[in-house]
C-alpha cells in the first residue's frame, strides 16, 4: 500500500506563458517577499544559455524551489485560470484545484474579513490582474471543505511582459489565523515573518552557485553578483569542506538533506550557525543537474524542532492508539490490497480475498445509502468520509461501527482512477457517546427537577451562557448575560461580599456564597451560587462554571427557626460552643504533647550519645553537658507552658504582647541540630511585636520552619520576611477586618514543592500530597497551623509549584 504523494508543482504544457515564465517577468519585476526571496529573473536569464533546455531547467528549479518552500504560493494566467501551485497552498485550501479550470484562487469558498461571502473574480488575486498592480493588505477568509476557515493574507503580484501588458500573477498566502487576537500578537507575527527570511540557493552538481536571494545577501553578506559563478565552498568553513562533498554524493542519489545543522561564514568573517535543508533538481528529463538549498539561522530552527517533535509525538501516539486498517483500491483494474488490521475490523483473516465491494456489502442495510451518498459525493471533491454500521459474518456480537476515510485520485480526464484510505472501529466511541448523550439526559432532568440554575462565565470576555432555570430564578431572559449584569442584579448591601467572593474563587478555585438578588420585577430573592475554576496551563483563571438555587423559602424557614432556636436554647449554644472550644484546644494539646516535647528531648538523648563518644574529654563533655541542661531547661519550660495552655481558651487574658523574634530565635533553637546537619541558611528580617498567644505562635513558626526543613532535597534556604499589609490588600481576605492592623509574614524557602492546585488540601488535616516513605509526617502540621491563624483571626495562604520551592503567607491582626 503506498501512501498519495503531493504532485510536482502542475502547468499545462500548451500554456505559452507559464512554459516561459522566467523570460515573461520584466526586469524590474522580482516575486513578492515571503516567497523564498527569489531573485530579479533577469539574474537567471542572463547566468543561463538561452536554449530550451536551459529554460526547462530554470523552470524545474523554480519548481522544485517553490515546491520546497514553506510559504503557499500559486500562479494564474492572464485569464485567472490557476496554472501553478505548491503543497503548502494545497494544504492551506484543504483541497487541489484543476489546472485550466480553476480560477483566482483554490479555496472551496471565500468571504470579506467581515464575513460576506466574496464572489472569487473579486478576490485580491482577480483585482491583482485585472487591474494591474499589487495588493497588499487586503485580508481575506478561506473555508476549506472540512468547514474549517482560516484568515489568510494575500500578497498577488502581476507578471509583466516587455510591452507592459499583464500575463498573471504570482500570489503567496500567508495564514494569520493564529495572530489576530490583538494588536499585539499581529505585531508579534509580522516581526517573526521579517525575522526568518530564507537565504534561497541553488548550486550545481560541481557546487557552482546558479541562483542567490535577497536573503543570502542579509545573511551572508555576499550579493547576487558576487556569488553567482562561485563554488558554494566560498561560505564553507575551512574545517567543514569535508561535508559538500558528502551532500553532493547524496544528492546524486535522488536524496533530499532536511534540517542539516552546520555552520558558515559571512563575508566579514563572522561564523553563523545554520540549518540547511537540500534538496535536488531535476530537469525536464528527470536528470538530477544541481541543488536547490533553504538556510535559516539555529533560532528558528530550534522552534521548528519543537514543533516537530511535539507533531510527531501526537502522531506516533494517534498512531498507536488509532489501530487503523488501511486499503488501498485500483479502480481501473479492481485491485485491491488491504491492512492485516483491515481485515480484522470486517471480521476476516489475512488470507481471504476481498474486494472493495465486500467493504460495501458488510455494511448494515439501513446505513447503505450513507456510503452510497458519500461516493457520489467523493466523485465530484475527491474526498470520501462515513460512519456506518457493519455485519460481521459469524460473530457473536456481529454489529459494529466504522469509519472510513478515503481519497479518490482522477486522471488527467478526471476519471477516478484509484482510491486510498483508511478505517477505525469506532464502535467503543459510539457506544460511549450514546452513554454520554443517555448520562447528559438524566443530568438534564436532574438538574431539572432539583429546579437548579445552570451557568458557564467567559473570564476574558465576560460573557455568561445561562440555562432556562437559571434565567428563571434570576428573573431575566438573555440566554447570553454579563457578570456586569448579574452584579447590577444583586443588592446593593451584598455586592461588596459578593464581589470579595468572586476574587478569592479566582484564587482558590472555588466559589461558594449566598446573597440577595432584585428582580426585574423588583421582588427579592435569595440565591445560592457555588461554582468552579477553570485554569488554563499558565494558572491563569480562564473560566467559571456553576449552579445557582433559588433559597428564598428555605433561607425564610431557616431564619424562623434560627429565631425560635436562639429563644429557647441560647444558654444551651453557649455550653457547647466552650465544650467545642474545649475539645479544639485538647486536640491541639495533645498534638503539642506528642509532637513538640519530642525535639527537646531527641537533643537531650543525642548530647548523651555525645558524651559516650567522648568520656576521656572533659571539655567535650562539659560543652555537650551544657546543651544538655538547656534542653532539659527548654523541655521544662514547654510542659510548663503546655499545661497552662491546656487550661486556656481564647479569652483576652490569653493574647499578650509577643515579640516574634524571641519565638523564631527559640524555633531556630529547637531545630539547631537538624538545621546543621542540613546545612540549611535561615534568614529574616526584623519581624513585628504583635498581640497574640505565645505558645500558640512558637508552633505556628516551628512547624513552618520544620516543613521547610522536611521538604528539600538540596540545602535548604529559607528566608523569612514580614511587612505591615496595606489596607488596600485586606479585602483580598474575607475573613479579615478592614478596619484593622494587620502584618504580613512570609516564609519562603527551596524545597519539592507541589502543584498550585493542591493549595488548599495541604491545609485539611491527614491530607499528605508526598509518599510517607519519602518525606515523613502525619499530615497534621499543616492543618495545625492554619487553627493557629484562624484562632488569631488571620489568614494563611500559600503558592508553589513543583521543584520551585513553596511560600507560606500569615496575615496575623497586630492587636487583637
Amino acid at each position: 500500500m503506498k501512501s498519495k504523494e503531493m504532485p510536482q508543482l502542475k502547468r499545462t504544457n500548451n500554456d505559452p506563458e507559464l512554459s516561459s515564465l522566467p523570460q515573461a517577468v520584466p526586469e524590474n519585476s522580482s516575486y513578492p517577499e515571503g516567497t523564498g526571496g527569489f531573485k530579479k529573473t533577469k539574474n537567471l536569464v542572463e547566468t543561463v544559455p538561452q536554449t530550451t533546455n536551459a529554460a526547462k531547467e530554470i523552470e524545474a528549479q523554480y519548481q522544485q524551489l517553490i515546491q520546497a518552500l514553506p510559504a503557499a504560493i500559486y500562479i494564474c494566467d492572464a485569464n485567472g485560470f490557476i496554472r501553478t501551485y505548491n503543497k503548502a497552498a494545497v494544504e492551506l485550501w484543504g483541497r487541489e484545484p484543476e489546472i485550466g479550470k480553476d480560477t483566482w484562487c483554490g479555496a472551496q469558498k471565500i468571504y470579506t474579513i467581515d464575513g460576506k461571502s466574496l464572489p472569487m473574480d473579486q478576490c485580491p488575486m482577480a483585482i491583482a490582474i485585472k487591474e494591474g498592480r499589487e495588493i497588499q493588505d487586503a485580508e481575506i477568509i478561506f473555508e476549506r471543505p472540512d468547514g474549517s476557515k482560516r484568515i489568510i493574507m494575500p500578497h498577488p503580484k502581476p507578471f509583466f511582459n516587455t510591452d507592459g501588458k499583464v500575463t498573471g500573477a504570482v500570489n503567496m498566502l500567508v495564514d494569520i489565523t493564529g495572530y489576530k487576537s490583538n494588536e499585539e500578537s499581529n505585531g508579534h507575527f509580522a516581526a517573526i515573518i521579517e525575522s526568518s527570511d530564507d537565504a534561497i540557493i541553488s548550486k550545481t552538481l560541481e557546487s557552482i552557485v546558479t541562483s542567490w536571494n535577497s536573503s543570502a545577501e542579509r545573511i551572508f553578506g555576499y550579493t547576487a553578483q558576487e556569488m553567482i559563478g562561485i563554488s558554494i565552498t566560498k561560505i564553507v568553513p575551512p574545517d567543514r569542506l569535508d561535508e559538500e562533498p558528502k551532500i553532493l554524493e547524496r544528492l546524486k542519489r535522488g536524496e533530499r538533506i532536511e534540517h542539516f545543522e552546520t555552520k558558515r561564514l559571512t563575508k566579514d568573517g563572522r561564523l553563523l550557525d545554520i540549518s540547511l535543508s537540500i534538496s535536488p533538481v531535476k530537469n525536464s528529463k528527470g536528470t538530477i543537474i544541481g541543488a536547490s538549498k533553504i538556510a535559516r539561522d539555529i533560532t528558528q530552527q530550534k522552534r521548528a524542532e519543537q514543533q516537530i517533535r511535539e507533531s510527531e509525538e501526537r502522531l506516533r501516539l494517534a498512531i498507536e492508539s488509532a489501530d487503523l486498517g488501511s486499503f488501498t483500491w485500483n479502480m481501473l483494474n479492481k485491485e485491491f490490497n488491504f491492512s492485516e488490521r483491515l481485515a480484522n475490523i470486517y471480521g476476516y483473516s489475512t488470507s481471504t480475498v476481498l474486494s472493495y465491494n465486500d467493504l460495501l456489502a458488510a455494511i448494515d442495510f439501513e446505513d447503505r445509502p450513507i456510503a452510497d451518498k458519500s461516493f457520489e459525493k467523493a466523485l465530484q471533491t475527491s474526498l470520501l468520509k462515513y460512519e456506518v454500521r457493519i455485519v460481521l459474518p459469524n460473530a457473536t456480537n456481529p454489529i459494529r461501527w466504522v469509519r472510513l476515510n478515503a481519497k479518490i485520485l482522477f486522471d488527467e480526464k478526471q476519471a477516478p482512477v484509484k482510491m486510498q484510505g483508511i478505517v477505525l472501529d469506532i464502535t467503543e466511541q459510539k457506544e460511549a457517546e450514546q452513554r454520554i448523550k443517555d448520562s447528559e439526559e438524566r443530568l438534564r432532568l436532574a438538574v431539572t427537577a432539583a429546579e437548579i440554575g445552570l451557568w458557564d462565565l467567559d473570564l476574558t470576555t465576560g460573557l455568561t451562557i445561562t440555562s432556562p432555570e437559571h434565567r428563571k430564578i434570576v428573573g431575566h431572559s438573555l440566554v447570553l448575560w454579563s457578570r456586569e449584569l448579574f452584579m447590577k442584579s444583586v443588592h446593593p448591601l451584598d455586592r461588596g461580599w459578593v464581589e470579595r467572593s468572586f476574587q478569592v474563587g479566582l484564587i482558590t478555585g472555588s466559589l461558594a456564597y449566598e446573597t440577595r438578588i432584585i428582580r426585574e420585577d423588583k421582588s427579592e430573592r435569595w440565591i445560592r451560587i457555588n461554582g468552579t475554576t477553570v485554569y488554563d496551563k499558565k494558572q491563569n483563571p480562564v473560566r467559571m462554571l456553576g449552579t445557582v438555587l433559588d433559597i428564598t423559602d428555605q433561607k425564610k424557614a431557616n431564619d424562623d427557626l434560627e429565631k425560635m432556636v436562639l429563644a429557647r436554647t441560647s444558654e444551651l449554644l453557649t455550653s457547647n460552643s466552650e465544650l467545642e472550644k474545649s475539645n479544639h484546644e485538647l486536640e491541639q494539646f495533645a498534638y503539642i504533647a506528642s509532637h513538640d516535647l519530642q525535639e527537646p528531648l531527641r537533643k537531650i538523648q543525642t548530647f548523651a550519645d555525645l558524651v559516650k563518644e567522648h568520656l576521656n574529654d572533659r571539655e567535650v563533655i562539659e560543652k555537650y553537658f551544657t546543651k544538655i541542661s538547656s534542653s532539659a531547661k527548654r523541655m521544662s519550660t514547654l510542659i510548663n507552658d503546655v499545661l497552662n495552655y491546656s487550661r486556656l481558651t481564647k479569652t483576652g487574658e490569653q493574647f499578650q504582647k509577643t515579640d516574634l523574634n524571641q519565638v523564631l530565635n527559640d524555633v531556630l533553637s529547637d531545630y539547631e541540630l537538624l538545621i546543621e546537619q542540613k546545612q540549611a541558611s535561615v534568614t529574616y528580617n526584623n519581624l513585628p511585636v504583635i498581640k497574640g498567644i505565645p505558645l500558640q505562635l512558637h508552633q505556628l513558626f516551628a512547624n513552618l520552619v520544620s516543613n521547610s526543613l522536611k521538604f528539600s532535597e538540596n540545602k535548604p534556604i529559607i528566608n523569612i520576611s514580614s511587612k505591615i499589609l496595606p489596607p488596600s490588600e485586606v479585602h483580598n481576605y474575607p475573613k479579615l477586618h478592614e478596619g484593622n492592623e494587620y502584618v504580613q509574614i512570609s516564609f519562603s524557602d527551596n524545597g519539592i514543592g507541589f502543584e498550585q492546585q493542591y493549595a488548599e488540601q495541604i491545609f485539611i488535616i491527614f491530607q499528605r500530597l508526598n509518599n510517607m516513605r519519602s518525606y515523613s509526617g502525619t499530615g497534621i502540621g499543616l492543618a495545625l497551623c492554619k487553627k493557629i491563624v484562624d484562632h488569631h483571626d488571620g489568614a494563611i495562604t500559600t503558592k508553589s509549584a513543583p521543584g520551585m520551592g513553596a511560600t507560606f503567607t500569615i496575615i496575623l491582626p497586630v492587636n487583637h
